[in-house]
């Protein structure tokens, strides 16, 4: 579980309350912020996105990843921060949804299990791996990329960037994965 500061927690509580359709724009987030808050803002936002707690999928907008929304309901689980802002109703609304998600027993398992081992890891890939494939083949074209089924794989699994990429690199250097770099992308087989 990524252990976030208070200053991170609240700015990820505050990009998904005031998020309109899975984006929000930095102003936004920072004009909601107290005014303690709003001095550091532009330094929280660039911490989180280091981590891979927030993305930037348009400029100046942001989203918050599942790493984040995962990271952000495990440490509200644990926070003795005490709210005494008027800020209305999102924010108590994303509280809530938080809280709901903490009682969903197969949430709550992803989000405190901490990075799996490399057994593990080679099993589910190939079970991501053989599903995507499976999908691709019933439109007739199979062309899996690293980039993409590292991606969903993060997306349905907890697991750091750092051992993501360390394990990935593993199955290639051990023969499990065949990858082949075609027009600046590298598409991979696994190998029987």
């Amino acid at each position: 579980m990524t252990k976030l500061s208070i200053e991170q927690m609240l700015y990820l509580l505050y990009t998904v309350a005031y998020s309109d359709e899975g984006t929000v724009t930095q102003g936004t987030v920072k004009e909601h912020l107290s005014k303690e808050l709003k001095k550091n803002a532009d330094d929280i936002y660039n911490n989180l996105y280091q981590q891979n707690l927030l993305d930037s999928p348009k400029r100046r907008r942001i989203s918050v990843t599942e790493e984040g929304r995962k990271a952000l309901v495990a440490n509200l689980q644990t926070t003795d921060y005490e709210f005494d802002s008027s800020k209305g109703q999102k924010v108590l609304n994303t509280l809530l949804h938080c809280l709901k998600l903490t009682s969903l027993k197969d949430y709550v398992s992803s989000v405190t299990i901490e990075d799996m081992d490399f057994d593990t890891f080679v099993e589910k890939f190939k079970e991501l791996y053989f599903a995507e494939r499976k999908q691709q083949e019933l439109r007739g074209v199979v062309a899996i990329r690293s980039q993409d089924i590292c991606q969903k794989f993060s997306e349905k699994n907890t697991i750091s960037q750092s051992n993501l990429d360390n394990y990935f690199n593993k199955l290639k250097s051990t023969g499990k994965v065949f990858a082949v770099t075609e027009k600046d992308e590298e598409l991979i087989q696994w190998v029987e």
